[in-house]
């Protein structure tokens, strides 16, 4: 007997009625009732798994982990680039954008600072003629870089102690605060005098920052072309620091009445000729001391063009900078 899908419908009861005359008579069992469709048993377990997956499936879409189309695009302009300049090139340019953009470890090296390095190295840059002791920084006993050859693939090490433990040691936090507050005290001064406007404010940045890029342009080929050294003072984030220092005299400078007309004049002088000082004693006791550099290992004509070009440096061209930014 062939089995009629239609053979059964759901009464007022909800019990089943009997249509089909045939099972009627015969008495045979009534077959039970078709369940409707509930679909694939094993979809469930697919559409848990999916629902699990596919966040991370976007988020790594996302940044473009999974697209093959970033993937293979990186590829092509990777190999063309290395292709135009040179494998050997390409490797040293890969290096070279590793260290200038370092890590944050590298950073945060020059953020150590405390309460008592901060005060002891504004007496420093503002009266660095009272200081007779030795400019020069204090070695770390930990792990150096020159230690293994593998020590530079793992990232750059220190072999002087933190700006916390060493006044002699540059930072970061005074040249940005000394920055901040400076351009704040400006457009602070600039409102008080009924001449402040939204547009000057970055016109004084941009043109801070062109003369900050300045200065450490110059500062950076010339102790590059005077002298090649592996001292951590030619690096570019020390040399930052110390480029960054000349905020604290112009910051003070701001607060100098301007009657009488010799007033001014004598304070700037001398807080910037005790700046150049300072630039001057900071860098050259500093710029020899590296791991594997010494004194002795550099002829006495390089040594003394180096002293030259600080000197003119600090007093000459700094003077000159900040009488101009200020």
């Amino acid at each position: 007997m062939s089995y009629n899908p239609y053979a059964y419908a759901s009464g007022n009861n909800g019990a089943p009625e009997v249509h089909d005359r045939a099972t009627k008579v015969s008495g045979g069992a009534v077959p039970p009732p078709a369940q409707p469709f509930q679909g694939n048993p094993i979809q469930p377990q697919f559409q848990n798994q999916y629902a699990q997956q596919q966040p991370q499936a976007q988020g790594q879409q996302a940044f473009g982990f999974q697209d093959p189309r970033n993937t293979m695009a990186f590829q092509i302009g990777q190999s063309a680039f290395s292709n135009f300049i040179g494998q050997e090139n390409f490797n040293q340019f890969q290096q070279t954008v590793s260290k200038a953009t370092g890590d944050s470890s590298t950073l945060s090296h020059y953020f150590q600072v405390s309460t008592s390095y901060v005060l002891l190295k504004l007496k420093q840059i503002l009266i660095p003629f009272v200081n007779k002791k030795n400019w020069q920084r204090i070695p770390d006993n930990g792990p150096s870089s020159d230690s293994a050859g593998s020590a530079a693939n793992s990232g750059p090490t220190f072999q002087f102690l933190p700006p916390k433990d060493d006044v002699n040691c540059p930072d970061l936090y005074i040249p940005i605060m000394g920055l901040v507050t400076y351009i704040l005290i400006w457009n602070t001064q600039q409102g008080l005098a009924g001449s402040f406007n939204p547009e000057n404010l970055y016109y004084k940045l941009s043109s801070i920052l062109a003369f900050m890029g300045l200065d450490l342009f110059i500062l950076k080929l010339g102790l590059y072309l005077l002298v090649n050294t592996t001292s951590p003072v030619t690096s570019l984030t020390e040399l930052t620091c110390f480029v960054g220092y000349k905020f604290v005299p112009l910051t003070l400078a701001l607060f100098v009445p301007g009657k009488p007309l010799y007033l001014p004049l004598m304070v700037k002088s001398y807080l910037f000729v005790a700046f150049g000082t300072f630039l001057l004693r900071s860098v050259k006791f500093n710029l020899f001391s590296g791991p594997s550099d010494d004194m002795s290992h550099f002829p006495e004509l390089t040594v003394k063009k180096c002293n030259y070009f600080l000197f003119l440096y600090g007093f000459v061209w700094q003077t000159i900078l900040m009488w101009l930014m200020g």
